[in-house]
């Protein structure tokens, strides 16, 4: 695999060697900025492309990098930082380099912004502060909103490479992240494992009930252990489990790298709209996702061996927003919990059942 690193300068000064120079072998560039779990549906393309004869460059950040970076699917990988091209020059730029490939299939944006709609905010972006003006759709009904965007993500994501609806989303961990996997399993007596993803990137991916279900299946039966995994901050939501031996809090400790290779050695795979959900889409083990602004249609629609948990009616019931939030200034808060109405409003019982009926 070949790495391209966009150098340190203003993007307008970017040559066509800058980017690999034009080829001559075939090949399509692949644009997709984001998180994990937009890498995860992403891959799905590259087998795809792959079989038409293209060899595949993706052109990604930090983020997307350490997820692609041992696709054997993917021949170069074009890197850039962070905002290092303004979201307001991104166009020009994708024209610019364009020109070095047979193909180009830019899916920024093609999902958060297209089917789920952002606020108008502000953000910090280069150290200055940026106004965002968000979309004129955030304001639409739910009813227009759902009839506009209720589109299953990978169906989308293959009509704009122009492929057919044969989904491979897929990660790709290395021998020795095998071999991590299988022998931390081994550690681990208990006949079943669980995998929970604690939070994701967005204010409604937390499940405020999330130690009482555990609490619930471990008073039931003696053959589970949980692995609760996270960034730092989920550390917060592992208190009170450090003497459970079979509670093992991960958060902040396993790289994602390492929690995407232990998917395989889990029975059950547990959480909100995540990355690590996505990439357990495709595995044999059961996974238990708890929808928030998308629907089934949306996520889970083509996902294997899957229960995907709706909340129950409730005021102001605004499930499936079909919206992006980056705090709760646009999302219905419980004063109760703290928590998302929509995550608040998943039965706990239909949470604890979907857990123990899919185990050994």
């Amino acid at each position: 695999m070949k790495l391209i690193t966009l150098p340190s300068k203003e993007w307008d000064e970017l040559t066509p060697q800058d980017v690999g120079g034009r080829r001559s072998e075939k090949t399509v560039c692949i644009v997709r900025y984001g998180g994990f779990g937009d890498m995860i549906q992403v891959s799905s393309l590259f087998p795809l492309f792959k079989e038409r004869g293209y060899k595949v460059c993706v052109n990604v950040t930090e983020r997307g990098y350490d997820i692609v970076r041992t696709d054997p699917h993917v021949d170069e990988i074009l890197l850039q930082k962070t905002d290092q091209v303004p979201n307001d020059c991104l166009n020009e730029y994708w024209d610019r380099i364009t020109k070095c490939f047979h193909h180009f299939v830019q899916l920024s944006e093609s999902i958060e912004g297209a089917l789920l709609v952002v606020p108008a905010r502000t953000e910090i972006i280069r150290g200055e502060e940026t106004f965002i003006p968000g979309s004129p759709k955030f304001k639409w009904s739910k009813e227009k909103l759902h009839e506009e965007c209720n589109v299953n993500y990978m169906e989308r994501t293959h009509d704009l490479a122009g492929l057919p609806h044969k989904f491979l989303p897929k990660f790709y961990p290395t021998k020795k992240e095998k071999t991590w996997a299988s022998s931390t399993r081994k550690k681990i007596k208990t006949k079943n494992v669980v995998l929970w993803a604690l939070s994701g990137s967005s204010v409604h991916k937390v499940y405020p009930w999330t130690d009482a279900a555990i609490a619930k299946i471990l008073s039931e039966r003696e053959d589970v252990s949980f692995i609760t995994i996270g960034d730092d901050l989920c550390q917060i939501l592992e208190a009170g489990w450090e003497e459970e031996p079979r509670v093992i809090t991960k958060s902040g400790e396993w790289s994602i790298r390492r929690t995407l290779a232990f998917l395989h050695e889990c029975d059950v795979v547990v959480g909100p709209e995540t990355g690590v959900l996505n990439a357990a889409s495709t595995l044999d083990c059961h996974k238990v996702v708890m929808l928030s602004h998308s629907s089934k249609e949306n996520l889970s629609k083509h996902w294997k061996n899957t229960t995907s948990l709706e909340p129950e009616l409730y005021e102001n019931y605004c499930f499936p927003c079909h919206k992006m939030h980056y705090g709760f200034d646009t999302c219905y808060r419980d004063e109760t919990t703290g928590g998302a109405m929509c995550a608040v409003n998943i039965k706990l019982e239909d949470v604890a059942d979907a857990i123990s009926g899919n185990l050994k």
